[in-house]
């Protein structure tokens, strides 16, 4: 069944049948039917009723931008429970999402990109998508950065499919680099997203570096709650 499709049934069930539901299914299937579900607070009301390690399994499964924006939902001793049982990388990469404010750049991107050196070669993009299949299904720009990790470029993907493997990535670069910072204001990210017709938009911190990305899936994500 389709995440989405679960995620109907879901909304449709009195609390019990719906702690039922998350408390026996896989965390991964578990993790994509929660994202699905549309009222944020029926997705914290979810994930309160499970038990915090099996919560901490569900949130581990979720991508950290979204990871992040659940546990704001809740009630901050439960937050710091379900954190708590996380394994260390996923649980640092959501504890520094959760610093930022919501409706900012920085409460709204994702940790989750492909970036290489910007002396890289196709070559080396196709050896790095190897490493990070897990991304593939979403990945639609690959980021260079320079020696001090400053954002210097951004690659269309589809780029490196008709290009031969000694062409340097910068050679394929957009010619417009679009960027915000951290503390950007949602509104503002909307309206680039909506100028430039974006799919991906890199957020970069106070000292140029790459922090994370916005995709197109996360500004939707924003207008569906307004």
């Amino acid at each position: 069944m389709h995440p989405a499709d679960l995620a109907d049934i879901v909304e449709e069930l009195g609390p019990a049948e719906r702690e039922a539901i998350f408390e026996t299914i896989d965390s991964e299937v578990a993790a994509d039917a929660l994202s699905e579900v549309e009222n944020p607070k029926m997705q914290a009301s979810i994930l309160e009723s499970l038990e915090p390690e099996k919560a901490a399994d569900i949130v581990e499964e979720m991508s950290p931008d979204e990871a992040a924006d659940l546990l704001s939902e809740l009630e901050e001793e439960t937050s710091e429970e379900i954190l708590d049982e996380m394994d260390s990388a996923p649980k640092t990469e959501v504890r520094e999402l959760l610093e930022f404010r919501e409706d900012t750049a920085g409460g709204m991107m994702n940790t989750e990109y492909v970036s290489l050196h910007d002396n890289a070669v196709v070559s080396d993009a196709m050896s790095a998508f190897k490493g990070n299949e897990d991304l593939l299904e979403s990945l639609n720009t690959l980021f260079l950065v320079d020696a001090d990790e400053r954002l210097t470029a951004s690659i269309p993907l589809a780029r490196l499919f008709v290009a031969p493997g000694t062409v340097r990535l910068k050679d394929l670069a957009s010619e417009t680099l679009i960027q915000v910072s951290v503390d950007e204001q949602q509104d503002r990210v909307t309206e680039l997203f909506d100028k430039y017709n974006l799919l991906t938009l890199p957020v970069l911190d106070e000292d140029g570096k790459l922090a994370g990305v916005i995709t197109a899936d996360d500004v939707i994500s924003v207008l569906r709650q307004k």
